[in-house]
């Protein structure tokens, strides 16, 4: 574990710059903080001139004896009173704006993050992880927003406080105010030594809840695989080892914060004793008359109102210590350039299908090529078969095409225009990709084929469905088009979870039509008949099939042998039992003794 979190990449920015950047995202949205702002300030005022007004109090009880006089008295116990009536009234005003200022600024947040993810590439997501973005979207989210709450209630109320409160000191008493200058930098010099020395921990802890929630996912969608192998107690015990490391290390934080408490009671205590002795010695020893019981007192009460305000500040300080990693975090994701954008003046109409590989390499980052000159062309309504050993990097070529990745060398065209010159909607809509893992999404049948064509009538997805031999049992659902799809299509098999994204793929009436090893899990005889259906009814559109079968793309009009990122032979079927070994042996090994069925 201690290997793993080594080789975490630490991201830091200035304070500033990061404050700067997060409150960003709630642009537009200041009003209720600012009404925050201004309850807090009547209820800090009021709470200060409570301690001042209760000097003058306690000197006229003590004077009680020779002045007869009650309604001095009872006007200062009114005033008090009143004071604290509007201080109590501000407080939970400046609560209720505070939560609604809060709730405001994490749903900006919030959507600034998602929309962001939306732009990225497959190149970004792969930079950060899921597990990772999902930690940054939730976990590091919820401790930016609760920082956020917190320090608009007290980041006016405690530098407010402080300052009223050494004001009325120095109004009461200058000659005893020079002891909390004394105190103040000193205690504040120490909270802020002992929070960021508790941030390096931090940093740790927040970058390990990645490698965390990276581990749950997985053990989670490979249950079935776990439960199988009886491997149950090697996951638990990997997993206690990634939650004893955040345990041992926030144990560890949480002991150097706790050094907070210890210099507070004793910056109290402190001043309490230079107070006590030096106001005596002006009341008793001096005798002076401008000093009284009330006076230090009050003086008293504001040494409190000064601590609390220096432990607000503490806190806060505390709090943003934690949660600068979490805004940190997020900033990494805001901040990250999408690697595909739109070029200057792209083209908004694709001609036809025809696609031209030039001379392609490309190599994922920090990675040898994945692709290595790679050229070849089809022209619009044929058909290429792309077959290899697994990991010869025939999902990668294809996924240049719809411009998921961006080549490192050389071009891709399709309808005769570089990839990079069209706007990436255009392209996209064009290209109907079915990637190797099929995804459904919760919800039902329609909503999950409407991603296909969102203004698709019922007429057209059931004649997507016929296409891809999804029709039959689709329709023995009560529900039909509104079965409900369960998380991630857990409700459906293999082959019915490929049929409905060929389904949903072929709603966007592509130009070009890429199938990714998308029958592997039916039948022979069902993955005959969607191609048929393709061939058929889709003969202008350009379909790229690859797979481990032989069967799937003997009968394309040509086809591609690749190996360890290059093309290794190119043909017909005929011509390749005759120039390929490698296919000749799939071939024969597949189809020798009569047609291989995959299932």
């Amino acid at each position: 574990m201690k290997n793993k979190q080594s080789k975490q990449k630490e991201f830091t920015i200035p304070v500033h710059i990061l404050l700067k950047k997060i409150l960003k995202t709630n642009r537009g949205n200041w009003k209720s903080t600012y009404i925050t702002w201004l309850f807090v300030m009547i209820e800090t005022v009021c709470e200060t001139l409570v301690t001042f007004f209760l000097s003058f109090l306690i000197d006229s009880i003590n004077s009680l004896d020779k002045s007869k006089d009650l309604g001095v008295i009872f006007a200062y116990s009114g005033g008090i009173f009143a004071l604290a009536v509007v201080a109590a009234l501000t407080g939970i005003l400046a609560g209720y704006f505070a939560a609604e200022a809060s709730s405001s600024f994490g749903r900006n947040l919030r959507k600034a993050i998602f929309s962001k993810i939306q732009d990225y590439s497959f190149e970004n997501i792969d930079k950060f992880s899921t597990s990772s973005i999902v930690t940054r979207s939730t976990t590091d989210l919820t401790n930016v927003q609760h920082s956020f709450l917190m320090v608009i209630r007290s980041v006016i109320r405690a530098p407010l406080l402080m300052i009223f409160a050494l004001i009325m000191c120095f109004i009461i008493e200058y000659r005893l105010a020079w002891i909390f200058l004394l105190i103040i930098p000193f205690v504040l010099f120490l909270l802020i030594t002992i929070a960021s020395r508790a941030h390096v921990v931090f940093v740790k802890i927040f970058n390990s809840y990645d490698i965390l929630n990276s581990n749950v996912q997985e053990d989670v969608d490979g249950i079935r695989a776990i439960k199988s192998f009886n491997r149950e107690d090697s996951k638990i015990s990997e997993f206690k080892q990634s939650s004893n490391f955040i345990y041992k290390n926030f144990i560890k934080a949480e002991k150097i914060l706790a050094f907070n408490a210890p210099v507070m009671d004793i910056a109290i205590y402190l001043a309490f004793l230079l107070l006590s002795f030096f106001g005596a010695n002006l009341i008793v020893k001096y005798n002076d008359t401008n000093f009284s019981i009330g006076s230090l007192t009050s003086l008293f009460n504001y040494v409190m109102m000064i601590m609390i305000s220096m432990m607000m500040i503490s806190t806060i300080y505390v709090m943003l210590i934690i949660s600068r990693n979490s805004g940190e975090r997020i900033i990494e994701l805001l901040d990250e350039k999408p690697i595909l954008v739109n070029c200057d003046n792209p083209v908004y109409e694709i001609k036809n299908g025809d696609i031209e590989f030039k001379n392609v390499s490309f190599a994922y980052p920090n990675k040898n090529n994945s692709l290595e000159n790679i050229s070849f062309s089809l022209k619009s309504g044929e058909v290429l078969g792309i077959i290899g050993p697994t990991g010869s990097s025939k999902t990668t070529l294809v996924s240049m095409i719809a411009r998921l990745y961006d080549v490192k060398e050389g071009c891709v065209k399709v309808g005769g225009v570089d990839v990079k010159n069209y706007d990436l909607k255009t392209l996209r809509d064009s290209v109907s990709v079915v990637l190797q893992k099929n995804t459904l999404f919760s919800g039902t049948i329609r909503s999950n084929l409407s991603f296909g064509n969102e203004y698709a009538s019922d007429e057209q997805m059931w004649e997507a469905l016929s296409l891809a031999q999804a029709s039959d049992f689709v329709s023995s659902f009560k529900d039909g088009l509104d079965y409900k799809v369960e998380q991630g299509g857990v409700n459906f098999s293999g082959g019915q979870k490929q049929r409905l994204c060929i389904a949903r793929a072929l709603l966007k009436d592509p130009k070009i039509l890429i199938l990714d090893d998308t029958t592997s899990a039916c039948d022979t005889h069902t993955d005959q008949l969607i191609r048929d259906n393709l061939k058929r009814t889709k003969p202008d559109v350009t379909k790229i099939i690859i797979s481990q079968r032989v069967s799937s793309i003997k009968d394309c009009d040509k086809i591609i042998v690749m190996d360890r990122g290059k093309i290794i032979a190119e043909g017909k079927n005929d011509e390749l039992m005759d120039s390929c070994e490698i296919y000749k042996e799939l071939y024969e090994s597949q189809l020798g003794g009569g047609d291989f069925d995959a299932q």
